[in-house]
């Protein structure tokens, strides 16, 4: 073998581990770490300040392995209409092995179309100033980006209409 193959070959392996081990499964994993950007399942890229710039925002973190989580994307289904009518936006921020498991697993539970559903990444705890350490877990952002709660739970659908009145009262 001449070493220009070899060079090719070299190559070839050290950017396949630095697409698949550094930067991981995330295609958009170079917005990802500058922590500005949240990476939506449909392609298109949102800031945190743009979803909580109206009335705030629920960002909820969860993953495709949670059973808790199914509950919790099953309780706030139940409140979207509440959500939308208070123009509080829902970030669900989505940890999986693969873009495909993610997609499958928003797909068999039916999002509404005003979830903002993106894929999480670590770097998101410096954008978010939150620690994840279980799931599912919400933290809420009142409109000004100041956090107004932060816990992992599963929360009742009461509990979530609570958490948002007061996010609303926070606001004024």
């Amino acid at each position: 073998m001449t070493y220009k193959k070899i060079f090719i070959i070299v190559f070839v392996i050290v950017a396949a581990f630095y697409v698949f081990k550094v930067r991981g499964f995330n295609p958009f994993a170079e917005e990802v770490i500058s922590g500005k950007v949240l990476p939506l399942l449909d392609g298109k890229p949102v800031t945190l300040e743009e979803c909580v710039r109206e009335n705030g925002a629920f960002i909820f973190i969860m993953g495709t392995w949670c059973r808790y989580c199914s509950e919790e994307v099953d309780n706030l289904k139940t409140l979207n209409d509440f959500f939308q009518s208070n123009k509080i936006n829902i970030l669900i921020g989505m940890e999986g092995n693969s873009n495909r498991e993610i997609r499958k697993w928003v797909n068999k539970r039916d999002f509404p179309q005003n979830w903002k559903t993106f894929y999480w990444h670590e770097a998101h705890e410096r954008e978010l100033n939150i620690n994840v350490d279980a799931v599912p877990y919400l933290v809420v952002k009142n409109k000004n980006g100041w956090a107004t709660y932060s816990e992992a739970s599963v929360l009742e659908a009461r509990q979530i209409t609570r958490l948002a009145q007061d996010m609303l009262k926070s606001n004024k």
